[in-house]
């Protein structure tokens, strides 16, 4: 029986025949060991003899889950079988096109959910009399500026969702039975009592509530994604840092710290379940991941030239880890960059609660500049998403560009 993650759907490991001997062993050691499984983790799940690598559920090698045919060596030059081709080519239209992003189609994923619901989510905060915060309005705010700014440039835009209601038909209390399976996992649900200790309901309530706007909105996020298929998604957040229930002004954080995350760093305990297993072979195999970490290298250097704040470091923080040439770009297993089948680009923007940002957080979206603390500074909303689509634009116009095609 297969080990599924959280409202995970068993995998069909029959969608992997199409990449059938589309990759050398040494391409294939190569991107597992720099950027999806660093630590090791995923080998623990395989036998590689010869040209074929086995995979299996478990670390005895009992449970078999597929069997992948590696290319060849003197074949690596075969056309891949993939959905996603990256081959080096100089686009005819230079920076000096008026669309430059002419036949790009690019799907925007505004983070969060919002609304009502922006509280359970944990991504609201006031301060005193200020305009509260909220962080999926934020994110809408971004996005409307930059569809505007891509569609301008010539690109298709898509989106996930345009409003601040839940895309998943699912509701915390469609969930209560998918909570007490991750609390109580030996536990057979007809053993369990119908009712707990009012403790123990917070914490079914509170699972139930996570797997609602954590789990189920972005598996239906997920499956927009993948039905509009799109040339890369770009999801769009704002980022903070830890402090107190009731904040006050004299708490914001000094200085905002940007990040940039590409699928990949995916850790042993991720990889115990099998769907996540399938998640990081599709992503390898699609050949996702130079079109991420090129687009991601481009939209993190516009972000340093624009705002000049530094890079989050992670020291202490194994869940992500450094790939790319960018001090800004991180591999990260994060649900939305490992379910949405093609090139992801997650980015977090400023703290909402660090000093360089709040008060132009707050002053809202406006046209032209606005004097916030006796400077003068255009919308940050409209500076993120001139980030977003500047970085796009220089990675699509490059003489070393990837140009993806399906």
């Amino acid at each position: 029986m297969e080990k599924l993650s959280p409202l995970a759907p068993p995998p069909d490991w029959t969608r992997l025949d199409q990449f059938q001997e589309t990759i050398t062993r040494e391409e294939f050691v190569q991107l597992i060991n720099t950027l999806y499984s660093p630590t090791g983790a995923f080998w623990r799940y395989t036998i590689i003899n010869g040209n074929e690598l086995t995979i299996y559920s478990d670390v005895e090698h009992n449970e078999l889950l597929y069997r992948l045919r590696l290319a060849p060596d003197q074949e690596s030059q075969l056309p891949l079988k993939a959905n996603w081709v990256s081959c080096i080519k100089t686009k005819g239209n230079g920076s000096s096109d008026p669309k430059p992003l002419k036949g790009l189609v690019i799907c925007l994923d505004p983070g969060h959910i919002g609304g009502k619901w922006a509280k359970m989510e944990e991504r609201f905060f006031q301060i005193g009399s200020d305009p509260p915060v909220i962080e999926a309005e934020l994110n809408m705010n971004v996005c409307r500026r930059a569809a505007h700014f891509l569609e301008e440039a010539g690109a298709r835009v898509v989106w996930t969702k345009k409003n601040y209601e839940p895309v998943t038909d699912l509701r915390p209390a469609d969930l209560r039975a998918d909570a007490l399976s991750l609390l109580f996992p030996f536990e057979s649900q007809e053993n369990l009592p119908y009712r707990f200790s009012d403790e123990i309901e917070k914490k079914i309530s509170l699972t139930a509530e996570r797997l609602f706007y954590r789990n189920a909105e972005i598996r239906a996020r997920a499956e927009i994604v993948n039905r509009f298929n799109p040339d890369l998604t770009i999801c769009v957040h704002f980022n903070a840092d830890k402090w107190s229930d009731h904040p006050t002004r004299e708490e914001l954080v000094q200085k905002s710290k940007l990040v940039v995350f590409v699928n990949g760093n995916y850790s042993e305990e991720e990889l115990v379940f099998d769907d996540q297993k399938w998640d990081l072979l599709y992503k390898l195999l699609s050949r996702t991941s130079v079109p991420e970490a090129e687009v991601s290298e481009a939209v993190a250097k516009e972000m340093e030239l624009v705002w000049n704040y530094p890079p989050e470091s992670y020291n202490n923080w194994s869940a992500a880890y450094k790939v790319g040439k960018s001090p800004y770009v991180f591999a990260r297993n994060l649900l939305a960059n490992r379910i949405y089948h093609c090139p992801v680009v997650f980015i977090e923007g400023p703290y909402m609660n660090a000093v360089d940002a709040y008060d132009r957080i707050i002053a809202g979206d406006y046209d032209g500049n606005k004097n916030i603390n006796g400077k003068s500074f255009k919308s940050i909303f409209v500076e993120y998403a001139e980030i977003i689509t500047q970085g796009i634009i220089s990675w699509a116009t490059s003489k070393e560009g990837i140009v993806v095609e399906k």
